[in-house]
């Protein structure tokens, strides 16, 4: 169909183009037959063989009219010409996006598969085996802890689709005091409990530092930006929050030593289902959303996302927020 489009699009452009060169010749063709029947008329009424019809009236007449039939025809022929390439540009860039949304589309649906798929899975093998088996007591404990594990990422998997559809239709914000230090540590002490082995360190100076934030956006905006070092890093994760503030704002930097992420890649990572490669021979987890939320809820407070290289790998993202919500 695309195609098709171009070549309707190519014949038609000709077509203009042929259609103006004939108009044009068919200006000048009446111009000069215009001229030549002046010419005779003048010659017979002063009774000369050549007679100067640059000095009547009637030839300043045609010659005008010449002109701005000329004109008509190039000026109606270029914004014709115009229209179809923009037209052929359009179209192009229509394609272009249908094919990286359908590409999108494509790797959402193999995430969330996969994402949904596998703790349903581990949660229905442990269970199957918690009640063939009598296990001792500790491995009880072990496989109890592991269901749990496997819940609260599926509940986090569902709470971020959930938020983002939120986010999309008008979500309505309340914004409260919201002590930085104590949200940040719910964040850690949630992570830990499903990832035990993942290093976080800290660097909170103000224990008391408030930020006005809608207190589950603003959770989401440091659980997710931890979640996304975790899964980019080589096991076990570390990961480095720092926090500092100036007069307006505070400044909360998130730094993984992982994988990082091309130059090319950092204006389109928080692009909503966005991943770096294939979601056929991806092996890491997610469905693409956790950037697009973090970027999505930090413009909605009225500050911005910055990400940048981390020395001597990984990435770091910079988040500044407003203190106070105008």
């Amino acid at each position: 169909m695309r195609f098709l489009s171009y070549g309707v699009m190519v014949y038609m452009l000709m077509a203009l183009i042929w259609w103006t060169v004939l108009l044009l010749k068919n200006n000048t063709s009446l111009y000069e037959s215009k001229l030549e029947l002046l010419q005779e008329s003048q010659n017979r009424i002063f009774e000369v063989k050549d007679f100067d019809i640059k000095t009547t009236p009637e030839y300043e007449t045609i010659t005008s009219t010449f002109e701005r039939n000329k004109k008509m025809i190039l000026g109606e022929g270029m914004v014709f010409g115009i229209s179809l390439i923009l037209g052929l540009w359009f179209i192009q860039n229509a394609y272009i996006k249908e094919v990286e949304n359908t590409g999108k589309q494509k790797n959402f649906l193999l995430s969330v598969t996969h994402e949904l798929r596998s703790p349903i899975a581990s949660i229905n093998l442990i269970t199957q085996t918690l009640l063939k088996r009598k296990l001792p007591p500790e491995k009880t404990i072990d496989l109890h802890e592991s269901i749990l594990s496997e819940s609260t990422r599926l509940e986090k998997l569902i709470n971020n689709l959930l938020l983002t559809t939120r986010i999309n239709n008008s979500y309505t914000y309340n914004f409260e005091s919201i002590n930085v230090h104590d949200a940040i540590h719910e964040v850690i002490k949630n992570t830990h409990f499903q990832c035990p082995e993942v290093n976080i360190h800290t660097h909170l100076p103000n224990p008391d530092l408030n930020i006005m934030a809608d207190k589950e956006a603003f959770i989401s905006i440091i659980n997710n930006m931890v979640e996304n070092g975790i899964k980019y890093s080589p096991k076990p994760a570390k990961i480095d929050i720092k926090v500092h503030e100036n007069q307006k704002n505070i400044i909360i930097e998130v730094t993984d030593e992982g994988i990082g992420i091309p130059e090319n890649e950092k204006s389109k990572v928080t692009g909503q289902f966005y991943r770096v490669g294939s979601e056929e021979t991806r092996e890491t987890k997610g469905t693409g959303l956790g950037l697009y939320i973090v970027d999505k809820i930090t413009k909605a407070h009225n500050g911005f996302l910055e990400i940048q290289n981390n020395a001597p790998k990984g990435s770091k993202f910079i988040i500044t927020l407003p203190k106070k919500q105008s």
